[in-house]
């Protein structure tokens, strides 16, 4: 693996692990499985399709908020999920968007990055703080996931 520069690049590589190892549970799942529905679970949780659009969409929401902070371009980014292959490729091109998010952002300095201040939705971050939400945020799914896997066999 070649590692990208800087703390910036670090959390991004920290990102791409936990990114890697959620795509390897989901690669174990059925298809069955992957739309099977709970409806005693919130909207967003009720199947593991739900949980991976979750996933998906918050990936590129981390990534506009911080494009929105240095003014950045923001695509709108339209997709669909209906099986573990097309969940890879949209968690793939939801990756993308991310590097693409901090090209000429590598090597921003700790001062910088405790200093760029980004408002979400939900509370205030600073960057690091935000990346390193973002990474958690898929872990907590990951293993939300392994443990429905784990109940159903």
């Amino acid at each position: 693996m070649e590692y990208r520069p800087g703390a910036i690049g670090a959390l991004t590589d920290e990102y791409e692990k936990a990114l890697s190892e959620f795509i390897l549970v989901l690669r174990t799942i059925p298809e069955d499985l992957f739309l099977l529905t709970d409806d005693s679970k919130v909207e967003n949780f009720k199947s593991i399709r739900n949980i991976t659009l979750h996933i998906v969409r918050a990936g590129y929401s981390y990534s506009n908020y911080i494009r929105k902070r240095f003014k950045d371009e923001i695509e709108l980014n339209e997709f669909e999920i209906n099986s573990v292959g097309e969940a890879v490729s949209e968690l793939n091109k939801m990756f993308q968007y991310k590097v693409n998010t901090f090209e000429n952002k590598w090597l921003l300095s700790d001062d910088e990055m405790m200093n760029t201040i980004i408002k979400t939705s939900w509370t205030t971050y600073d960057l690091e703080a935000l990346i390193e939400h973002s990474i958690v945020h898929i872990l907590r799914h990951r293993l939300q996931i392994q443990k429905i896997i784990q109940k159903i066999n």
